[in-house]
């Protein structure tokens, strides 16, 4: 029963996300949900829960999108970042919530930097700088949408 709550849970995540894309669009800068809602179940269920998540995110990520060129690289990174994420369960009462939130953000930061190593690989060679100005604008602008959440329902109470 919790597996068909998930699914649920992550398609109208998957739909929201592909409804406001063009709302929450700074340019070339879209939020990830999708992401987001990944790292609260993988915090919340363990490893297990969360790398098949991730990989079955990211594998409906890339099937929906028409043109993708890196075919596989968004499950591979979900699931990365699932099982990454999974090794926080529990640890939200033994750590300082400071050092807490510091490593689900670093988890995030480096899901980022893959993906933006893989898919603009090309601008790192020619403009390193901007390259790292588009890693750091991707990551950030998720984690507003992560901290406006936080908010609500904080990672550390889960």
């Amino acid at each position: 029963m919790i597996i068909f709550k998930y699914i649920i849970i992550i398609f109208f995540t998957f739909l929201f996300q592909l409804w406001t894309s063009e709302f929450f669009s700074l340019g070339t800068i879209d939020p990830d949900f999708c992401l987001i809602i990944l790292l609260y179940i993988s915090i919340k269920n363990g490893g297990l829960v969360g790398t098949l998540f991730g990989f079955f995110i990211g594998l409906f990520i890339d099937l929906s999108s028409g043109t993708n060129q890196f075919f596989g690289i968004t499950p591979l990174i979900y699931t990365i970042t699932g099982y990454f994420s999974a090794f926080l369960k529990g640890k939200n009462e033994k750590l300082n919530k400071l050092y807490f939130s510091s490593l689900w953000v670093l988890i995030i930061l480096c899901q980022f930097l893959i993906f933006s190593l893989i898919v603009y690989q090309q601008l790192l060679l020619e403009n390193p700088a901007q390259f790292l100005i588009k890693w750091l604008a991707t990551s950030l602008y998720t984690l507003v949408f992560l901290g406006i959440l936080q908010i609500m329902v904080p990672l550390y109470k889960i």
